[in-house]
């Protein structure tokens, strides 16, 4: 390669400078060497270290925080060879944009352990490389249903290995073949068994030379009680649910569980799982908290133990997910004892003694003071539902004859009190001066008087006496009130009783 080509390449992205050294060495040809070994040392130095200089960074595509995508260096020295390319794919991570997806390997023999292979993009409006990464840097590959679609979609995810730079890449394609798709390598075409699974068959098989496999949700695994909610023939593999604010599906796969599809992804792998608990269990949702261990990359040191919890699920995906945490020997950690209630402290008089029996008492019982005081709570409802007895109504309220007797002694005390006073001077006073009455008006209004208080009291007796008998019960052979003759209907005076002809009286 010349001086000034290499000149061109290394300050290709930065024409103002690229202009001020050509213009120097115009002005002084002597320092043209100079020049010409700074930019052999900078090409030197850019392939040790992988970084591409072929392309402009004007030309890159650059990401809403302002970030370029990824363009990993690969293996320079050997041929470029283009295995697959699909057009117009709808990306969603890194960026959401249309796109043209393809496979390469650096390589002559694509089943040589020599050969590298990468994923990249091209731009459907330049027809340049957006992004280009190797396919060794990611850890798992997943192609999952869309959930809550008309059209049946497929979502392929990407997920980098931990403790890596790169960023996840999230693609979706219709089912079926696709509209534009190219395969030039023949043994790759051999893969795939017809035109609907040709992107899934052949990143599969270049996968594999990498130890990973292309994840598919299967009934077997994992499959909704409810299905997909515009087609309902189809069986859903998803469960909503919420990650703090943000809304997502969960997926349980046969090597993990996935949650997505917006940021932050997360894919939690069996093996990483340590326990996995049932929180806040409601009549018609739950939640879910998951305990894992982020492995180490390369033999690193394990992480710590973290926890995240998603809620909001529906209690009739339940069974299907305790069925499988079973399946796959997931610990549930829903009774331990880090969960359970905290042990209430006792009160500052209680003596050491109490304190150790009470202890050893629970110990054997194996229930915290906050149980057993629920549980004396709910005997003690247990123990007045016993208690009631429905005839007691009954009972009270034949009790009303005793107070109808107490009422009836006061009234008589009180009549008595009265007995030989003067209501009407008591109560009108002075006005009572203004009626006139005569001495025999006078007697004979109270003779009268006391004959009738006499016989109400003589009746009210009597009619007390006959509530108390107990009521007559009517034989076959006794006669009933309708077969007793009527008394004659005329009119007869009572004494003591006001004679209806009598205005006087009236």
């Amino acid at each position: 390669m010349s001086g000034r080509a290499s000149i061109d390449r290394v300050f290709a992205s930065n024409s103002q400078l690229r202009k001020r050294i050509f213009d120097a060495i115009d002005v002084a040809p002597q320092y043209a060497p100079l020049f010409e070994d700074i930019a052999n040392h900078c090409l030197t130095s850019q392939s040790a270290n992988g970084t591409v200089v072929d392309e402009p960074a004007s030309k890159k595509r650059r990401l809403p925080n302002g970030a370029s995508l990824p363009i990993v260096g690969t293996q320079k020295d050997q041929p470029r060879e283009v295995l697959l390319e699909a057009r117009d794919i709808s990306f969603s991570l890194p960026q959401r944009k249309k796109l043209h997806l393809g496979i390469a390997q650096y390589g002559t023999d694509i089943n040589s352990k020599d050969t590298s292979f990468v994923i990249f993009t091209r731009n459907p409006s330049t027809n340049e490389v957006d992004m280009e990464v190797p396919l060794s840097q990611f850890a798992y590959a997943l192609r999952l249903p869309v959930p809550e679609k008309a059209a049946k979609q497929y979502n392929f995810v990407l997920l980098p290995k931990s403790g890596t730079s790169t960023e996840p890449i999230i693609w979706s394609v219709n089912a079926g073949p696709l509209k534009s798709c190219s395969v030039p390598n023949a043994q790759l075409v051999e893969v795939a068994p017809g035109p609907e699974d040709v992107l899934e068959s052949a990143l599969g098989f270049v996968l594999r030379q990498f130890h990973i496999s292309l994840s598919l949700p299967t009934p077997e695994e994992f499959s909704s009680a409810t299905p997909e909610s515009h087609r309902k023939n189809d069986k859903a593999y998803h469960v909503k649910a919420f990650r703090g604010s943000k809304d997502g599906f969960l997926f349980f796969l046969s090597n993990g569980i996935f949650f997505g599809f917006k940021k932050p992804l997360a894919f939690f792998a069996s093996e990483d799982v340590e326990s996995i608990s049932y929180t806040s269990v409601l009549q018609r949702t739950f939640n879910l908290t998951i305990s894992y261990r982020e492995s180490g990359l390369d033999g690193a040191d394990e992480g710590t133990v973290q926890e995240v919890e998603f809620s909001m699920l529906d209690q009739a995906d339940f069974p299907g997910i305790d069925a499988y945490i079973k399946r796959h020997e997931l610990q549930d950690a829903s009774l331990a004892d880090a969960r359970r209630a905290k042990k209430l402290m006792h009160p500052k008089g209680t003596s050491a003694r109490n304190a150790e029996a009470a202890g050893n008492a629970e110990e054997e019982d194996g229930r915290t003071e906050l149980e057993k005081a629920q549980q004396e709570l709910d005997d003690a409802e247990d123990e007045e539902e016993e208690d009631y007895n429905p005839g007691s109504d009954g009972e009270s309220e034949g009790s009303g004859d005793s107070d109808d007797d107490d009422y009836d002694r006061e009234y008589e005390k009180e009549r008595k009190k009265v007995k030989g006073k003067d209501l009407v001077k008591e109560e009108l006073g002075s006005e009572a001066e203004d009626v006139s009455v005569t001495e025999d008006e006078d007697e004979g209004e109270e003779v009268e008087g006391q004959e009738e208080l006499d016989e109400q009291e003589d009746q009210e007796d009597v009619d007390e006496k006959d509530s108390k008998k107990p009521a007559p019960t009517v034989g076959r052979g006794d006669p009933t009130i309708a077969s007793v003759p009527s008394h004659d209907g005329g009119w007869k005076h009572i004494q003591a009783m006001p004679d209806p002809d009598d205005e006087d009286q009236l």
